[in-house]
């Protein structure tokens, strides 16, 4: 009875607001609770419309809503977003895109000039030979291809900017050595821990090594990878799955510095998760914690911090980051794929170096390479957890297959325990005194050359170099100019950067020699390179220069996505 009448005076309060003008409207509001106000003020203001056409219009203003909250959230300022819209509109025009295609297709025919290459009087194999090679045949076809690639000689130059981390006097011995330790367990499959208890053994070992290094507690475990792309999408999957578990989060989002590595956006393209981009700070390259903290909101699973990131060689502040993270509490992954055997001992080695690793109160996880500064073969790296709640989370497990029940710890399932074993190897050959002995004279190295060129005129560092990394622009020239002279003429294996376009060498032990040779050569090569572009510097960019400067100022970076399709394509074609 009591429930009929309220409903009678509801209905009767909502015909005489209907009835009535502005003033009836307020006073039947203030008799109603804060839902029937709403209510209504709904239908008074919609009074005059038909039933459809508030369905309609309430399907529209959802919509509209959707699609700016979409620009809001995007990682790219909402300028950007209009420049890319307007271009992907502008390739719907037949002409457009046709024009597009054509120059995508010279592109394309220029990389195969550049990349298909093969020694003189090579025969490709575009089908399994009838009758296999014997062996003779087989290490001829072996030895023309490294005399072809001539790695070595670059390499022993020091004229190889990071990839092959190794170097040295003792690189054959060093090299002979993990090559014995590789054949000895060629065959060897980690997945199978119960015929290969000794891998199974020797990856433990290096995972606790590493958790150890990085000052993990008693409680730190890890995994091994593949590499460091994959410890970090192992890291992001850990958290993804860790907050839909937890937290019951349905839409995830990360929140990392715009020079994080492409990593990251490969993990959450991968795994669908909303990746936000904050730009760093200019002056340091450093991460720019307050815009970082203000871009998390309740779906936020993870921030992200580098030490050092891949573009400058800069150091993020990682102590501020995990005090964000914790108190937000959400993860707080470290990426130290780069610096990998080399931050752990910055302050053994006497360097002012900031906390970084799990002795931070808030970092969560932490990424390694050991194909890096480890010295291991190319194919190893660790993800390390604070605590093996959140290590499971990266675990992919299924009970109900009926080949039995199958569960792996990473992405793949069959992995090289030849690899395991090597690094392994590596490792413990090495030692924490060989690990610090390579950290000092490779970070001398590298402040050598940051401080050489600094003398250099028309150039300048982007940053000071907190690692192994050195990134120099000019303000004087178009730096893109330094890759025809510098490049290509005095054969120096340097990275292109861009935004702002740059250039960086990462120091390794193959640029470490005796009173700083390998460096003095560079630093000699590099003014060479720039005195001419300082004499001359508006002078237009050709070749090289010029693509590189062009594909920075294009706006529609959907066509630097189809060149670099072109050029992915082209690295699997035989020649």
């Amino acid at each position: 009875r009591s429930y009929r009448q309220t409903e009678s005076s509801t209905v009767r309060c909502h015909a005489k607001a209907a009835m009535g003008g502005p003033l009836e409207m307020l006073l039947v509001l203030e008799k109603q609770p804060v839902i029937g106000q709403l209510l209504l003020a709904f239908n008074h203001m919609t009074r005059h419309y038909k039933s459809w056409q508030v369905a309609v219009g309430t399907l529209f203003a959802a919509m509209i809503y959707k699609r700016i909250m979409a620009v809001m959230n995007s990682e790219f300022p909402i300028l950007v977003q209009i420049k890319r819209f307007v271009f992907s509109t502008a390739r719907l025009i037949p002409f457009v895109q046709n024009k597009i295609d054509q120059e995508v297709a010279s592109v394309r025919k220029g990389f195969e000039t550049e990349l298909l290459k093969v020694p003189e009087g090579w025969a490709p194999n575009y089908a399994l030979p009838e009758e296999g090679f014997t062996e003779t045949v087989l290490m001829s076809k072996v030895k023309a291809i490294t005399e072809f690639e001539q790695v070595e000689a670059r390499h022993s130059a020091g004229k190889v900017s990071g990839t092959i981390y190794v170097g040295g006097r003792n690189l054959k011995q060093y090299s002979d050595l993990l090559t014995k330790v590789y054949g000895a367990f060629a065959w060897t499959n980690p997945l199978h821990p119960n015929v290969f208890p000794g891998i199974r053994q020797m990856e433990a070992e290096v995972i606790t090594m590493c958790c150890s290094l990085f000052h993990g507690g008693p409680d730190s475990c890890g995994v091994m990878t593949s590499g460091g792309t994959e410890s970090i999408i192992m890291a992001v999957k850990s958290y993804r799955d860790w907050a839909a578990a937890t937290k019951g989060i349905t839409e995830p989002n990360m929140v990392i510095p715009r020079t994080a590595h492409p990593a990251f956006d490969k993990g959450c393209q991968y795994l669908g998760i909303q990746l936000r981009k904050v730009d760093e700070h200019t002056d340091t390259r450093t991460a720019n914690v307050a815009a970082m903290l203000r871009a998390c909101d309740s779906n936020t699973i993870a921030m992200v911090g580098s030490a050092p990131q891949y573009p400058h060689g800069a150091v993020d502040p990682i102590a501020e980051l995990a005090a964000g993270a914790r108190r937000l509490g959400i993860g707080m992954h470290v990426d130290c794929c780069l610096g990998s055997f080399l931050v752990p001992f910055m302050k053994e080695c006497g360097y002012d170096f900031p906390d970084f690793d799990f002795s931070v109160d808030g970092v969560t996880s932490i990424s390694c390479d050991t194909h890096k500064y480890g010295f291991a073969p190319k194919g190893s790296s660790v993800v390390m957890y604070s605590n093996a709640a959140l290590r499971r989370h990266q675990y992919s497990v299924f009970a109900d297959w009926p080949g039995g029940v199958y569960g792996t710890p990473g992405m793949a399932g069959s992995r090289p325990g030849a690899l395991v074993a090597a690094t392994w190897a590596a490792m413990v050959y090495h030692g924490a005194a060989g690990y610090r002995d390579n950290t000092k004279a490779i970070v001398e190295t590298t402040r050598f050359i940051a401080e050489g060129i600094k003398q250099i005129p028309g150039l300048k560092l982007v940053c000071e170099p907190d690692v192994s990394v050195v990134a120099w622009t000019s303000d004087v020239f178009d730096i893109n100019r330094q890759i025809d002279g510098f490049v290509k003429e005095s054969g120096w294996d340097v990275n292109v950067l861009q935004f702002p376009p740059s250039i960086h060498i990462g120091v390794t032990m193959a640029h470490v020699s005796s009173g700083h040779t390998i460096a003095k050569n560079l630093l000699a090569d590099l003014a060479k390179a720039t005195a001419p572009l300082v004499a001359n510097p508006k002078s237009e960019s050709s070749g090289s220069a010029a693509i590189y400067g062009m594909a920075q100022a294009i706006p529609d970076r959907s066509v630097i996505e189809d060149v670099t399709r072109a050029f992915i394509d082209t690295c699997s074609k035989p020649a």
